[in-house]
């Protein structure tokens, strides 16, 4: 007999799945580079797919949400998983961070945003909405007023994997975010490759410069860990404290003292 389960997801396969509740949020914890404590944490999707082992990444079917276009209403039910959660645990200055996809930035999402926040009677501080760079060249000027209007409401807005598009500097000039997460390509090899070194502690600089904070992904080892303290980064994320875990597992965590007692993250006007 055939196995469906392994082909590729079609639209409808995707929209069955959610009507299902067979998609995950997990977070992966990211960590204040001066107190050491849980700070927030980035939301990231996976699949409990049938037919397969364990739990499915991205990599598995975001690209198909996107090319169907159903990656509005994955992307929708992500946002509303993320802002449920920070309902649920009420940590003063915890801040989710939540991917989005181009097709989700469009004039409606302040609104919309806005109208989930207050439903669930979330700080819209809290909430970190991750723009991935590569998505500001389809349509800058969309993109800057949408941001305004997010930064107006509250809402934290992050440049994902940034330092890996062709006009990062254009990007800064006109975007109001509140941070940059610096893309662990740097993070991997900064300590073997000098110019990355100097690309990465220079990053750092210019985000502190522009008021804005930083989080560095992917860090792996104490001595990345240690190299970005001494650049002055702000927060980090990666395998070396833990990766993305499920709700419970990070609810754990926090009860366990993983976030001081003062607000880790101050918004940023």
């Amino acid at each position: 007999m055939h196995d469906h389960s392994f082909e590729t997801p079609s639209r409808e396969g995707l929209a069955a799945a959610l009507r299902n509740r067979e998609f995950r949020m997990h977070y992966q914890p990211q960590l204040c580079c001066r107190t050491s404590r849980i700070s927030g944490a980035e939301a990231l999707m996976r699949w409990a797919r049938p037919g397969r082992p364990g739990l499915e990444g991205p990599a598995g079917f975001i690209p198909q949400a996107e090319e169907s276009g159903f990656i509005v209403e994955l992307g929708d039910w992500g946002m509303e998983s993320a802002v449920r959660a920070l309902a649920s645990w009420r940590v003063p200055g915890f801040t989710v961070a939540v991917n989005l996809s181009g097709r989700q930035i469009t004039d409606s999402l302040p609104g919309k945003t806005e109208r989930l926040l207050r439903r669930a009677d979330v700080d819209p501080s809290a909430l970190e909405l991750e723009i991935t760079e590569s998505y500001l060249f389809h349509d800058l000027p969309t993109m800057v007023g949408v941001v305004r209007e997010l930064r107006a409401i509250g809402v934290r807005v992050a440049i994902d994997d940034f330092g890996t598009g062709f006009s990062v500097l254009e990007h800064l000039r006109h975007l109001p975010a509140t941070t940059i997460k610096i893309d662990c390509s740097f993070t991997r090899r900064m300590l073997q490759v000098e110019r990355d070194h100097i690309i990465m502690r220079n990053l750092i600089r210019m985000a502190r410069d522009l008021g804005m904070q930083t989080v560095c992904e992917g860090v792996e080892t104490p001595a990345q860990l240690e190299a970005i303290r001494e650049m002055d980064a702000d927060y980090w994320q990666g395998y070396l404290y833990s990766p993305a875990v499920s709700e419970p597992a990070l609810r754990e965590m926090l009860a366990d003292g993983g976030v001081p007692a003062a607000p880790a993250r101050q918004p940023l006007s």
